[in-house]
């Protein structure tokens, strides 16, 4: 089998290698059939023979499934080792990151999936220019993920004509992350942005400040100021400062379908703010990310 891939018969390869994992899972060897499957995927890649290693890929992380492999360091290594391996432009990394998240998140303590691996696969499609699978893996990473997804959205923003339109890009990290009660890496996104929004001076701001706490009011883009207070209000935990500070932009939220349902996940589960629905909208709103 070996040989066939150091010989060039990369497809004799690859078929030789299912069927020797495919036994070694009909008789519950799932530790021989992983490394089998592991190896292989290896050295395709190195042959550069994207689409076999992708399929054995999958295949690893299929009986990584049917064995119940715990989500640990040698698990975990041996994931980050092939995808790191592949071009971030090969199309089937998205069908193996799918598949990933739904590995760790079952097998392992996150129910939305591992986080160390969620910051390689985001790393990953930030490199192949793929802005929306990238955000949806490092609003569920590590810290190291909120500066790259703020660095993200905002060349995301500077392809835009509209400078006005900054916050709905900062949005989508701030609410994103405040959605899972994440305020650091929200604070991380949005110092991050703005910073470098007053370097390129698209919009004037002012700045206040109040018993240390400073904030910079943009007048033609108010929802910006209502980020940053957000993100504030959210800290201090206080519900009726939540509900004033949107009934202060009640009028900019409702023109914006995209802060809806993020205001709500955030006041059930920072401000303890019951839903009009009895639903479970924290699941429905990560259920889009990976839908």
């Amino acid at each position: 089998m070996w040989g066939r891939i150091a010989s060039g018969q990369l497809y004799e390869a690859h078929q030789a290698v299912r069927t020797i994992a495919a036994r070694y899972i009909r008789q519950k060897a799932y530790g021989e059939a992983i490394e089998v499957l592991y190896n292989a995927a290896k050295q395709l890649l190195e042959a550069n023979e994207a689409g076999s290693a992708s399929d054995l890929t999958l295949y690893l992380l299929s009986t990584y499934n049917l064995a119940e492999t715990p989500v640990d360091g040698d698990s975990k290594a041996r994931v980050v080792e092939l995808v790191t391996k592949f071009d971030p432009a090969e199309p089937t990394l998205k069908s193996i990151a799918h598949e990933v998240t739904q590995w760790s998140g079952k097998f392992g303590p996150k129910p939305f999936g591992d986080r160390e691996l969620h910051h390689v696969l985001g790393s990953i499609f930030v490199r192949a220019d793929e802005a929306y699978e990238a955000e949806r893996h490092l609003l569920l990473g590590t810290k190291e993920s909120a500066p790259l997804l703020a660095e993200l959205l905002y060349e995301w923003y500077g392809e835009q004509e509209d400078a006005e339109s900054a916050a709905l890009y900062l949005s989508r990290g701030v609410l994103g992350y405040l959605a899972i009660q994440n305020i650091r890496d929200a604070k991380v996104v949005l110092a991050t942005f703005l910073s470098k929004l007053k370097e390129s001076r698209r919009l004037e701001a002012s700045e206040v400040g109040q018993d240390g706490i400073t904030i910079d009011v943009y007048t033609q883009a108010p929802l910006l100021t209502f980020l940053q207070l957000l993100v504030v209000t959210c800290q201090y935990k206080n519900a009726d400062l939540f509900n004033r500070l949107k009934t202060r932009y009640r009028a900019q939220i409702e023109d914006v379908q995209a802060f809806q349902k993020p205001l709500v996940v955030i006041g059930q589960s920072i401000f303890g703010i019951a839903p009009q629905r009895q639903a479970n909208i924290l699941q429905d709103l990560m259920g889009s990310l990976f839908a």
